[in-house]
């Protein structure tokens, strides 16, 4: 390996690295560049030569100098996290698979090993389960208390603070689950920026993604979940709820690029539609709707991909 691959190396995990680190270091911002940590080991290694172990390289110096700075807990947090995950991508992209398979590999790396990180931190189970409810309690009272010194009128009874932590605990594996898919999205569409899209990896990673759609077996899920609310053990119905809100997220990105396709039909310009897609994220009616829309696509198909079927060909002039 020639000096200028080494020292590439380096860098790549020098600035994996500090992003991660400056979450802990940054209140905030910094919070918000740990996010993009993988990057860097993504642009180092995919579409060089043995992009796989390129990309191991990178991620064990990137732990090693976060271990020389924060300690052996926060090394193992990012190799753990941020780096089986970077190196999962790399592996998967180098292989040309879709980004949907990547990003449920790179998912469920970053939640596991996240969770079982975080259930060794705390002891027990038990202990996690407090540790967060106390967490979410001071949360919620430092936003109230922000809102009030804004001049927002905002006031919680105490039976509605303990409803809303509950409600957001028992939510917690499928929050982690949407906001880790999130991260890793976000982290293959930089790569797939800087990397010069096609031109470098040699297949096109997310497609025509106007004409994305999930597979037809989802809807089973969706169903099976949403049953499965109704289920009288609270253990069980947690479990369904979970994976009913995931599923839920995944018909609402349908629903989007449901919208995607009638914009680009319409030539809408930029701007308006960042506009549309910022009211419809934030506005929890138009959220519904979206992601009703999604769902209704199974049967409606509003875009028109699914080619016509045998029965509708001879139905003549009555279709």
């Amino acid at each position: 390996m020639r000096f200028r691959d080494l020292f590439g190396l380096a860098r790549a995990a020098l600035a994996s690295a500090l992003m991660f680190m400056m979450g802990a270091i940054v209140p905030v911002v910094g919070a918000l560049v740990m996010l993009f940590a993988p990057a860097p080991v993504l642009g180092c290694a995919v579409g060089f030569p043995h992009a796989t172990w390129r990309s191991v390289a990178v991620a064990l110096l990137a732990a090693g100098l976060v271990t020389f700075a924060g300690g052996w807990q926060a090394g193992g947090g990012y190799l753990a996290t941020i780096g089986a995950a970077a190196i999962a991508m790399s592996y998967l992209i180098e292989r040309r698979q879709p980004f949907e398979r990547i990003l449920v590999g790179a998912t469920a790396i970053i939640v596991t090993a996240g969770a079982g990180l975080a259930l060794a931190y705390a002891g027990s189970p038990q202990a996690l389960a407090q540790g967060l409810h106390h967490n979410l309690t001071e949360a919620l009272e430092h936003w109230q208390k922000f809102y009030g010194a804004a001049g927002l009128d905002v006031v919680l009874t105490p039976d509605v603070r303990a409803s809303v932590v509950d409600t957001t605990l028992s939510l917690m594996p499928a929050l982690m689950v949407i906001s880790t898919a999130l991260v890793v999205l976000a982290n293959l569409a930089v790569f797939w920026r800087i990397s010069g899209r096609q031109q470098r990896i040699g297949y096109p990673l997310f497609g025509d993604l106007v004409r994305w759609s999930t597979p037809d077996w989802l809807i089973w899920v969706l169903l099976v979940t949403g049953f499965g609310l109704f289920i009288p053990m609270p253990a069980m119905s947690t479990i369904a709820l979970n994976c009913f809100v995931v599923v839920a997220a995944i018909y609402f990105c349908q629903g989007l690029a449901i919208m995607a396709f009638y914009f680009r039909l319409l030539a809408m310009p930029s701007l308006a539609r960042g506009l549309i897609y910022f009211i419809t994220i934030v506005q929890p009616v138009l959220a519904v709707l979206v992601c009703a829309a999604g769902i209704l696509d199974f049967w409606i198909d509003f875009r028109r991909l699914k080619p016509p079927s045998a029965e509708t060909r001879n139905l003549g002039d009555f279709l």
